[in-house]
């Protein structure tokens, strides 16, 4: 089952282009081991962001279904309000690489 996996993740990671190529400063003049100490921090922190979205999406919606189930329109608009800065979070995470991409080539 694990050599499954290992061989499905490695097909998947060689068909995703890495959406920071070419749009973040290089920074090789240190040497090859920071330039991946540091994209390997980057990239950490983008995915404990992703999944910290999701769970605060996740945790917006179960309080709205809590809250519809109870007939309270106060927590409900609360979770509602979480959910949609959760959501719009997750798309701004998601789409991090293009906003990065974009700023840098408009101010170089």
């Amino acid at each position: 089952m694990t050599t499954l996996t290992h061989a499905l993740t490695a097909v998947i990671v060689k068909q995703i282009d890495n959406p920071l190529n070419g749009i973040i400063p290089d920074f090789s003049i240190f040497g090859a081991q920071f330039t991946q100490l540091w994209q390997k921090l980057l990239a950490g922190l983008w995915g404990i962001a992703i999944v910290l979205a999701i769970v605060f999406l996740i945790l917006g919606i179960v309080n709205m279904g809590k809250a519809s189930s109870g007939g309270n329109p106060q927590a409900y608009k609360e979770g509602r309000v979480q959910a949609l800065w959760a959501g719009i979070s997750l798309g701004g995470l998601a789409a991090l690489a293009v906003i990065v991409g974009a700023v840098l080539a408009v101010f170089s």
